[in-house]
């Protein structure tokens, strides 16, 4: 039968929802979703130490610890290859040192992948988790259907026992993988690793969901999902609604359905019902600063919160001035109020 992993701490730490929930609601979160009955919390990775460093208000490091006291439920990392958590790749002492700190602080499993599927690149790391004794996931990035990739895939496939690996992941980023596709790949990639077979894929309009549920009935053993309200916002799976499908197909996951929900409401006290900024581009991060003058005490970091932070309608440094965020409060009408005074009244007091 397969098996749920929840990504939603992991999520709710990086951007575009970073900083929305505090450490104590979720801390108050991992205990709830400790009981739901996932395989592994996936609660940190590359996006999570990036917008830690950025806002420099908590060390992931004691994130990690903190749900490790609090849980029960083997914790997960995501890491990127030779690149770990950063965008340049690292020696091998370090990757070991790392994966030490990781495993000591509470880590269990690492989810590990290429993002150009060149698994020599894994065996560093692979390695050194090994060394730590934590399990060894690894990732296959899926592109769009180009020809030859299915053979591609399953070439590096068979390399991964060797590494170390306890399991294949197909990873789906750009919600390009079909759901038959899905199905095909889970059995083939299983076939040829002689390994268990996972699948972490995400996209909107219902295709990741599909995709989950093909790849489930192909021999998935392991599913990625998220709670509903975090799944939306950034188009995950919905573990609420995964877990209900793969109930009524004959493949319980033996997910409590309720604890997630009750896990849902903490979220979405949060989140709420709140349009959420698109994370920028880097590109457009280093344009601007190759623009700006030199940092000092007069020009603080508007990337780093803080009372001197420039907001996001101030002008850019080569003095052109962003658009202002629209005032939706005055498209909402309140309880009992004359339907005249809503959106359309708002529009024609603007008019005037």
């Amino acid at each position: 039968m397969p098996a749920l992993v929840d990504t939603t701490i992991r999520l709710l730490g990086q951007e575009p929802l970073a900083g929305r929930m505090p450490t104590a609601e979720l801390l108050r979160l991992a205990e709830i979703l400790d009981g739901a009955g996932f395989a592994y919390l996936e609660v940190s990775g590359g996006g999570v130490f990036d917008a830690a460093v950025r806002r420099g208000v908590e060390s992931p490091w004691e994130r990690i610890r903190a749900l490790d006291e609090r849980t029960k439920t083997p914790l997960a990392m995501a890491l990127r290859g030779r690149f770990l958590v950063g965008s340049h790749p690292v020696g091998g002492d370090f990757v070991r040192r790392f994966v030490a700190s990781a495993a000591e602080s509470g880590i269990e499993v690492f989810r590990l992948h290429d993002p150009l599927n060149d698994v020599e690149n894994l065996r560093e790391a692979g390695e050194a988790i090994t060394a730590a004794g934590r399990e060894f996931d690894a990732g296959l990035v899926y592109g769009s259907g180009y020809t030859g990739e299915t053979e591609a895939l399953v070439e590096q496939a068979r390399k991964l026992p060797g590494l170390g690996a306890s399991r294949v992941l197909l990873h789906d980023p750009s919600s390009s993988l079909q759901p038959h596709r899905a199905r095909e790949l889970a059995a083939a990639l299983g076939e040829a690793s002689g390994l268990p077979v996972g699948l972490y894929c995400q996209g909107a309009a219902g295709n990741a969901m599909a995709a989950g549920l093909e790849a489930a009935r192909g021999g998935a053993d392991l599913i990625a999902s998220a709670v509903y309200p975090v799944a939306l916002t950034v188009h995950r799976v919905s573990g609420e609604a995964m877990a209900t499908a793969l109930a009524g197909l004959g493949l319980d996951t033996g997910i409590d359905v309720e604890a997630l929900w009750r896990a849902s409401e903490v979220v979405d006290e949060h989140i709420g019902d709140e349009p959420v900024t698109p994370v920028a581009p880097r590109i457009a991060d280093s344009r601007r600063d190759r623009l700006a003058a030199p940092r000092g005490a007069d020009r603080p970091d508007p990337r780093v919160p803080g009372p001197d932070a420039r907001p996001l309608s101030g002008a850019l440094p080569d003095g052109r001035g962003r658009a202002p965020r629209p005032d939706r409060r005055s498209l909402r009408q309140s309880p009992g109020a004359d339907r005249s005074g809503g959106a359309a009244g708002s529009l024609a007091r603007q008019r005037r």
